[in-house]
């Protein structure tokens, strides 16, 4: 007959409390080890990220501001990274193929876009159907630069200044016209916030294309153009064109006696921004180990002289920065857009 456990065997026996405990034990670990894990996961792929070329895409054609910036920044980033950075140019679409890819690419860092309005800001006014959404589809990741834009002429027109431009605009309205790149481009915003503010009438010619625009502008086929400052330096300076005013705040230390426009337009201000950003889920310090290495090479005196040279102003910050700028930028950028007709 069983007459229960002796004092020894209760001492060694585990008993139904610690049995269920200990099974517990084994059971939650597995569970506690992966939540450890995946906790640690973030912070040890930053430490070994990159292990291969970062590629950094650019959404419009070589050759204009976009780029000069995107290649200025790719080789601080290689630099900081100790990686290579790899430049691609993926233009179409208003800059939506370029940017388009990157919102598909893996979240890991390895894929990013030098974005701009057009892409982030601009084109779900003027696009029906877009391939991406710019508010949910991407992590901001660092705020490269701002770039002043400019008002041009055509030197056989005779205009000096944007004084000059609203008296002729005003005396033979719709005789004026002015080149963009195409339909909600930056340069056709340019017209629209000038004509929204001043009241004038210009006509709107829109072409597929930057380079198709300046070609023409300069051969005198258009009158006027907007454009930004870096693209355009060469030319002004070389007198094939007439820089009118630029929409910043301030004259620009590259375009001396250049006023600007709000002078004469109050309220006129529209700089162009650059930025960088991943696809959204892109881990967080990942993330930062870009916009440290990007905010290290723009406090560079030699990249603030490389900026400076081209009437870029570096910004940079951290990422949250950029964030909350984008989604500013969104609802501005929409406000504008809402009052030109034809936009869609």
């Amino acid at each position: 007959m069983h007459k229960g456990l002796t004092t020894m065997q209760k001492k060694n026996h585990p008993g139904r409390g610690t049995a269920r405990r200990r099974a517990l034990k084994y059971l939650a670990w597995p569970a506690v080890a992966a939540a450890l894990s995946l906790g640690a996961q973030p912070a040890a792929a930053a430490d070994d990220w990159p292990t291969k070329p970062v590629v950094l895409i650019v959404p419009f054609a070589a050759g204009g501001t976009t780029d000069l910036l995107a290649r200025l920044v790719a080789d601080g980033l290689s630099k900081g990274l100790k990686q290579n950075v790899i430049v691609e140019n993926k233009p179409g679409a208003g800059a939506n193929i370029g940017a388009a890819e990157v919102a598909r690419a893996a979240p890991d860092g390895y894929t990013l876009l030098m974005g701009t309005p057009g892409p982030l800001a601009i084109n779900p006014y003027v696009y029906p159907k877009m391939p991406f959404d710019p508010a949910k589809d991407f992590a901001a990741v660092s705020y490269v630069a701002d770039v002043p834009n400019v008002i041009l002429a055509n030197p056989a027109t005779g205009l000096k200044n944007i004084p000059d431009l609203l008296a002729r605009a005003k005396a033979d309205p719709g005789k004026l016209n002015w080149g963009s790149p195409g339909v909600g481009s930056t340069g056709h915003i340019q017209l629209e916030l000038l004509k929204q503010l001043s009241g004038v009438d210009i006509a709107h010619v829109p072409y597929k294309g930057a380079s198709q625009a300046s070609a023409d502008l300069i051969a005198g086929h258009i009158d006027l153009a907007g454009d930004n400052v870096p693209t355009a330096l060469e030319n002004i300076r070389a007198g094939k064109l007439v820089a009118l005013g630029v929409a910043s705040n301030d004259e620009l230390e590259v375009l001396p006696g250049v006023r600007p426009v709000r002078e004469a337009v109050p309220g006129y201000l529209l700089p162009s921004w650059f930025v960088i950003v991943a696809p959204a889920g892109t881990p967080q310090p990942i993330v930062d180990k870009i916009s440290n290495a990007i905010d290290a090479f723009e406090k560079e005196p030699a990249t603030i002289e490389k900026f400076r040279a081209l009437g870029a102003v570096p910004v940079g910050g951290p990422a949250e920065h950029l964030a909350k700028h984008l989604k500013a930028e969104q609802a501005r950028y929409g406000d504008v857009l809402k009052n030109i007709k034809g936009i869609q």
